[in-house]
């Protein structure tokens, strides 16, 4: 195994790991879905036995009474007994289902992959099992296991003592053995969801480092991979995402420089610098539209930049001068008149005003 992962150094990529997801290759936990179960379980104790618990101790308050029941009940106690046990098997039932599929849709573990329902002698395979079973998965699997049937043991011990008193009492305690029997049954499924989460967070843990480890990669698979990549859309799309958000970043972080940032009010904005002495007419640090118009000027008014309002000049110079040009000529008078109120600005703002 120490070989195998010497021949793949590399992490596994996104595009691997996208790959492997559409097999139905993921890291999938049971005992993530035994969690969900016995959290399922809790809940529909916590709900139902409340309605349930009244319900029956009337009904068996009434039989064991010196009431009794009327002639010809029997159909009735029967039909009622059978209402109350298919309503609890159905709470049983569908509330532990539905966490489940929760806990699958939130782990993103529901993966449709029609190539898992293909023959694959593989899985038949004995030496692979038992490579599977032997091996470094298989022993963490089995320690897993193991740890679970400690806490289980420790555990119950520990709900047998505490429950003790509840057993002894239970013959001298008439109706309410009922409520005895409820407290017992929500301490029993508590330690089960308890342990679950324990050794579920523990496989998840696992599961997740074995599915990454299994699909690193080496330089070949890199390389061939990088190379498939560059005719793919999605990944010429990402990159070409990924590098406009780089350039806009820079972008931004010039503003900081700029002597004076020209606005149409909302939709449009660009911020000039000025190197006075320079013999150079003002330069584009930076431009945009609607949203990154509106980041511009938050930066502006971050760095004490001067804000101007000039709609015109600032849609000529979006128009018609690229980030770290000079403004055109015909821009001079406006831009002129943006650059004097900025000093203003500064004068006032050196001043203390």
């Amino acid at each position: 195994m120490s070989e195998e992962n010497d021949d793949k150094p590399f992490e596994a990529s996104e595009q691997k790991l996208r790959r492997a997801r559409e097999k139905g290759d993921i890291p999938r936990s049971p005992e993530l879905n035994v969690a969900a179960m016995y959290l399922g379980a809790w809940l529909a104790f916590a709900v139902g036995a409340g309605l349930a618990v009244k319900a029956w101790l009337a009904m068996a308050t009434r039989a064991l009474g010196s009431e009794g029941w009327a002639p010809g009940s029997t159909g009735a106690i029967a039909a009622a007994l059978g209402q109350y046990a298919g309503w609890a098997a159905l709470a049983l039932a569908a509330v532990p289902s539905l966490v489940i599929l929760v806990a699958l849709i939130a782990g993103r573990g529901l993966v449709f992959a029609p190539q898992k329902l293909a023959f694959d002698l593989n899985r038949i395979n004995p030496v692979k099992t038992a490579a599977q079973k032997f091996g470094k998965s298989g022993l963490v699997t089995f320690g897993i296991s193991l740890a679970k049937a400690a806490l289980v043991c420790a555990g119950g011990w520990l709900l047998f003592r505490s429950l003790l008193g509840h057993l002894m009492a239970s013959p001298l305690a008439g109706d309410r053995w009922i409520a005895d029997l409820g407290v017992m049954l929500g301490r029993v499924l508590g330690l089960a969801l308890a342990v679950s989460v324990l050794i579920a967070g523990l496989d998840m843990g696992w599961q997740w480092f074995d599915h990454r480890r299994k699909n690193r990669m080496s330089r070949k698979e890199m390389e061939d991979e990088y190379k498939d990549s560059e005719g793919d859309p999605h990944f010429k799309a990402a990159r070409r995402q990924r590098a406009i958000e780089i350039a806009t970043s820079q972008m931004l972080a010039d503003v900081a420089k700029a002597d004076v940032v020209i606005v149409n009010p909302t939709h449009y904005a660009v911020a000039l610098e000025w190197k006075r002495g320079s013999g150079r007419a003002p330069v584009c640090l930076a431009k945009g539209t609607d949203e990154v118009a509106a980041r511009i000027r938050e930066r502006a008014k971050d760095n004490r930049v001067p804000i101007w309002s000039d709609p015109p000049c600032a849609r000529a110079i979006h128009a018609t001068v690229e980030i770290g040009q000079e403004i055109r000529r015909e821009q001079f008078a406006a831009v002129a008149a943006a650059i004097r109120f900025a000093e203003k600005m500064k004068e006032k703002a050196r001043a203390g005003w």
